[in-house]
């Protein structure tokens, strides 16, 4: 059982057929950190939006991102701890997104709701896809999708690089061209193509006598996927709407 979600790369399962996760349990908590985090992010937003907040929201936003960032990687290596995490892991999730979605609703007026509704739109769609055995994460399609996050993940860190040493950027990929467009794309696509292998995953854990706790990682993981879809519509609606 693997993802190319980061946060399950190198977790390991070891079945509990006394205590076994299910794949309710999985989806229930699921939707109860994706709550939370939108409740948060909304929250986080007004507030910011209606003081004039500014720096609080930039703030936010890197405290979000990088503190995200850290627990999940510590809910990986530690996946017993991943019930106490899951909250505060929603938590800091969902002042990223207020903060990030505050900065580029005001550039480009609606966005946010506009990458709100593409990110549900896509999420039910590439679920009926795997219900319905359309879509099938098969070794191969697991090969191709990770092999293709692991290429974005790549591009981001050069363009994070360029960007903080000299000032710069790689040409075409992060601009409002042809070639930038078709680059937020595929990155929407890979992004939503995450949400297979996570379904997967939760099927394969729950088949195989995962512990219960394992629900609570993947629905960390389910979370971190909504919200990498969220912001690749965000930069792809962007991209769009630039002159």
């Amino acid at each position: 059982m693997q993802s190319n979600n980061p946060i399950l790369s190198r977790v390991e399962v070891r079945a509990d057929y006394s205590h076994p996760m299910s794949v309710e349990g999985a989806v229930q908590k699921s939707v109860m950190l994706t709550i939370i985090a939108a409740l948060v992010g909304v929250a986080f937003y007004i507030y910011c939006a209606m003081t004039g907040a500014y720096g609080i929201a930039n703030a936010g936003l890197l405290v979000g991102a990088i503190g995200s960032f850290v627990v999940a990687m510590i809910a990986t290596f530690k996946t017993n701890l991943a019930p106490s995490l899951a909250v505060p892991y929603a938590l800091l999730e969902g002042v990223f997104l207020g903060g990030i979605s505050l900065f580029f609703e005001m550039r480009y007026p609606g966005i946010a709701s506009q990458a709100l509704l593409a990110t549900f739109a896509s999420a039910l769609t590439m679920f009926a896809l795997y219900r319905f055995g359309i879509i099938k994460a098969t070794a191969k399609f697991k090969a191709v999708v990770i092999s293709a996050s692991i290429a974005i993940l790549a591009v981001f860190v050069v363009q994070w690089i360029m960007t903080l040493a000299f000032g710069s950027s790689i040409p075409g990929l992060f601009e409002s061209s042809w070639l930038g467009i078709g680059f937020a794309v595929f990155v929407a696509i890979i992004a939503s193509l995450n949400l297979i292998l996570d379904f997967d995953l939760i099927e394969n854990g729950a088949a195989n006598g995962a512990p219960k706790s394992f629900e609570w990682v993947c629905a960390i993981a389910l979370l971190a996927t909504l919200v990498w879809m969220y912001i690749s519509f965000l930069r792809l609606i962007g991209l769009l709407n630039n002159d």
